[in-house]
């Protein structure tokens, strides 16, 4: 595993900030299934999730997206979201709006309404801790 320096951790968060490009930390976790992909990042207590789910079978028939949050037991608040990306992933933008699940010493759970997600559309599901200074963006895979 590479690890940066406190300064390049700095500098990369800073430039993320600046920028708006959402990246994930190396220690997520990722996972894809026939019609769902999500990202898990663990803390000392807990973990934190953002799942995206398509609500009907394929891709080339109209389907519809929504995310699921979770917020287990982290010991910090978090946001959650779902975005979409009209052009094979290259830039995102957040179609549900934010939802935030703030008590992190217990289970907490969000999911968004369902979002158009047919052909040429792709989404994910994002979540950044709140309550912890210099939190990554974690990111699903685009499905």
């Amino acid at each position: 595993m590479r690890t940066l320096s406190k300064a390049a951790l700095v500098a990369a968060v800073s430039l993320t900030t600046v920028l708006g490009v959402t990246t994930a930390a190396q220690a997520d976790t990722t996972f894809t299934g026939v019609n769902y992909a999500g990202v898990y990042q663990t803390t000392a207590d807990g973990s934190g999730l953002a799942q995206v789910d398509w609500t009907t079978g394929t891709k080339t028939a109209p389907a519809f997206a929504h995310a699921y949050i979770e917020n287990s037991h982290t010991g910090y608040s978090l946001n959650g979201w779902l975005e979409r990306s009209t052009d094979g992933g290259k830039t995102w933008y957040t179609v549900s709006g934010v939802n935030a699940l703030n008590n992190g010493s217990v289970d907490s759970t969000v999911q968004t309404y369902d979002y158009y997600d047919g052909p040429g559309y792709l989404a994910r599901a994002c979540f950044q801790f709140t309550s912890w200074s210099g939190a990554a963006v974690h990111c699903s895979p685009a499905i």
